[in-house]
């Protein structure tokens, strides 16, 4: 009997296994995850303050509404896939129509017509990214639902979230480069030497090109890979554990929200991405204004170069905290991660510092390439992503790998398979801190008298921009790093949650 049950745990083990083509070609949808999720908040803060001028608050506020409103239909979404019956299984439909849908609407978002008030182009900004919001929904709810089920294994479940979030770093090295490439774009097109003195109507024009390629190839193609490629492993399993039975809403997101371990991921997701949201926003800030003398061309470089520069790290990194969690756990990992945001916190201070980053970056010969390099290595600027590129991974791998052990603890209690409602449980407390953490930063930009007309602000402004640069990244990074002391579902739970399912389904 010891020989037969060893036996099987090792075939177990073999059939756990996915192969590198299965999770290379899954992981694509990073890629729709990472621009659905970047894009549309990044280039709208920079089209809609920076380059039509309508004020920070309002801008904050309606980034906020098409957030928590992406937010809100989340679960509306898990729970339909969860629920849903075909032959083609409960995900795979749902990211076809999603990715589809993305590609087309986030071209139209930036169609705004310019001659219409700020309270219009305000109305026009919504109305448009509402409906995005809910094609990235539909896509990106099952999406996530189909990775977690994939394997039962703890560790492959770290490594199946690896490949999504490598595809989700080149996802960040790009989206950030969508207004400098349009506005390089568009200098090339009227034969400008440089982008210093494009008009409005101008930009808009190269945003509107750019944005429609990265829609069709960077949410259309790429987010349709994993439906076409990706198996759900578990799908005959949950019709079977169903026996036609459909969950209501309400009962379903109840028994997600009363798991323990559901609640502190979402506290430690909520801090996390708010911290990112300060961070994120403010060094842009004062790259742009403080940095580059309100020259949006030049400090919009910079800040690709920050950008560029975690997504590589955080690349790199991928290997390190899949090795740092196979040989530890996912909780020890994410204390590592987030040992090094606060160091990053402290360093920030000292890096961004006047005098180094008022020079455009060249790329055009061998020369200026050159030149734009010892730009870049004076400035001392790749210290930021060197410590913390790896920050996004946390959530990125840890988060959502930490997600799927939620999964298996839930059947275990509840006797039923609901990845859907877990994972959109998970995107509203993202979503939602990115709404919150928007607003937030809205409101401290316009209580601190910032003016995004005036290349030159006051120095008062300058300084609580840096502080809260550097203290709201390093506050929140603390208080996860405590709070996961007390996180209930460690390794020996997660490995013996998964022992007992086996033996109630009856497999070896």
């Amino acid at each position: 009997m010891g020989k037969s049950t060893e036996l099987g745990r090792t075939i177990g083990k073999k059939r756990d296994k996915l192969t590198i083509r299965e999770k290379f070609s899954v992981g694509t949808g990073g890629i729709a995850v990472s621009l659905g999720n970047q894009s549309v908040r990044t280039t709208g803060q920079g089209v809609l303050n920076m380059i039509l001028h309508i004020n920070a608050f309002w801008v904050g506020l309606v980034l906020a509404v098409s957030l928590f409103w992406d937010a809100i239909i989340d679960p509306v979404v898990g729970n339909i896939s969860d629920n849903f019956r075909s032959r083609y299984g409960r995900r795979r439909p749902f990211i076809v129509v999603g990715a589809i849908a993305m590609g087309l609407t986030f071209a139209c978002i930036w169609m705004v017509p310019l001659q219409w008030s700020d309270a219009g182009k305000l109305g026009w900004f919504i109305v448009t990214s509402l409906v995005f919001y809910t094609a990235y929904s539909t896509f990106l709810v099952p999406y996530i639902g189909l990775t977690y089920e994939m394997t039962p294994d703890y560790d492959e479940r770290t490594s199946v979230q690896g490949y999504v979030t490598f595809w989700n770093r080149l996802g960040e090295m790009s989206y950030m480069g969508l207004i400098p490439l349009s506005l390089t774009y568009i200098a090339w097109k009227y034969g400008y030497a440089n982008t210093d003195h494009l008009t409005s109507p101008e930009k808009m024009e190269g945003i509107r090109t750019v944005a429609a390629v990265y829609g069709f190839f960077g949410m259309t193609l790429f987010g349709l890979l994993p439906a076409f490629f990706g198996r759900e492993r578990l799908y005959a399993l949950t019709v079977k554990e169903q026996r036609g039975k459909k969950t209501s809403f309400w009962k379903s997101a109840k028994l997600a929200l009363q798991n323990k371990a559901c609640v502190y991921l979402c506290i430690f997701t909520i801090l996390t991405n708010i911290a990112g949201v300060f961070a994120s926003n403010m060094d842009w800030y004062l790259l742009i204004y403080y940095l580059s003398d309100g020259n949006i061309a030049v400090g919009t470089q910079w800040k690709l170069i920050v950008t560029i520069g975690y997504a590589a790290v955080g690349i790199l990194g991928i290997p390190l905290v899949v090795w740092l969690t196979a040989k530890m756990s996912k909780v020890q990992g994410l204390q590592f991660i987030y040992t090094m945001m606060i160091v990053n916190s402290v360093l920030r201070w000292f890096v961004y510092q006047p005098g180094r980053f008022s020079e455009a970056l060249h790329w055009g010969s061998y020369t200026q390439f050159a030149h734009s390099l010892a730009l870049i290595g004076k400035s001392f600027i790749w210290l930021d992503p060197l410590t913390g590129g790896v920050f996004w991974i946390g959530i990125g791998v840890l988060g959502q790998a930490m997600t799927a052990d939620i999964c298996d603890e839930d059947e275990l209690k509840n006797g039923q398979r609901r990845e859907g409602m877990f994972g959109a449980v998970y995107q509203w407390a993202t979503k939602a801190s990115f709404a919150i953490g928007f607003v937030l930063v809205g409101t401290f930009l316009s209580s601190i008298g910032f003016d995004p007309a005036l290349n030159s602000q006051t120095p008062h402004t300058y300084l609580s921009m840096r502080v809260a640069m550097c203290l709201g990244a390093g506050i929140p990074s603390l208080l996860c790093f405590l709070l996961l002391k007390y996180y209930p579902l460690t390794r020996r739970i997660s490995e013996e949650n998964r022992k007992k399912l086996e033996a109630l389904r009856g497999e070896v």
